[in-house]
């Protein structure tokens, strides 16, 4: 599954936690959509894919997160349960969409419905609902984003919208590059990979903007 949408999958999943536990805010939106794409880290590594240190190794594996989640449980008691849930919306939709060791570190073998593969227009079909979800969530009220960024984040969302937005056209063509160099094969599912791609970009990029002080200050809205 694609990174934009893991992240805005993280973010509902806190969410939903969040509502349920009937709390008026997401304490901390931008955590969660970290924690969402997390286990990604590991598409960087040359090692091949499934082995402990290759792509879905050791950072897609349930019960190791599980493990790393135990001591911020110990500390935090419930309060964690949103972000551990935005951490494991990963493993749930790879194993949808893909594969996951789900018994790693004892056994390596990859588990999964394989939709990607199996039946790849429905599989990004699914991708482009998680996104179109979140895009929900986030305007149903225009006048108030549905993540605040906590003010420590501030500083790092003004740069982030400074650099994001004159850089934004040249990330779509980098975008479009590289969907129709890994799924260009796939050409029914490709426009549908394309919009899922921009939207879930966009949202993310709006999330920056609508909570920056850059912003709120000129327009006079409050964060």
């Amino acid at each position: 599954m694609m990174g934009p949408v893991h992240a805005l999958a993280g973010y509902l999943a806190a969410y939903a936690v969040l509502t349920r536990l009937r709390s008026s805010r997401l304490h901390d939106g931008v955590l969660a959509t970290m924690l969402g794409v997390a286990p990604d880290v590991d598409y960087v590594s040359p090692l091949p894919f499934g082995t402990p240190f290759g792509h879905h190794g050791l950072t897609h594996s349930p019960l190791l997160l599980i493990l790393v989640s135990i001591p911020f449980f110990a500390k935090y008691g419930l309060k964690a349960s949103p972000y551990f849930l935005a951490l494991m919306s990963h493993i749930m939709l790879d194993f949808i969409d893909n594969s996951v060791p789900l018994l790693a570190p004892f056994f390596w073998e990859e588990y999964g419905f394989n939709l990607v593969f199996t039946h790849p227009f429905e599989a990004y079909c699914l991708q482009l609902t998680v996104t179109m979800v979140s895009a929900y969530v986030i305007l149903r009220k225009p006048g108030r984003l549905q993540i605040s960024l906590p003010d420590k984040y501030d500083r790092l969302a003004t740069p982030a919208l400074a650099v994001g937005v004159p850089a934004f056209p040249f990330i779509l063509l980098f975008l479009h590059e590289e969907s129709e160099r890994v799924f260009g094969y796939q050409l029914q599912a490709y426009p549908v990979i394309l919009v899922t791609l921009v939207l879930s970009s966009v949202l993310i990029l709006m999330i920056l903007m609508l909570n920056s002080r850059l912003i709120t200050r000129r327009t006079g809205r409050k964060s």
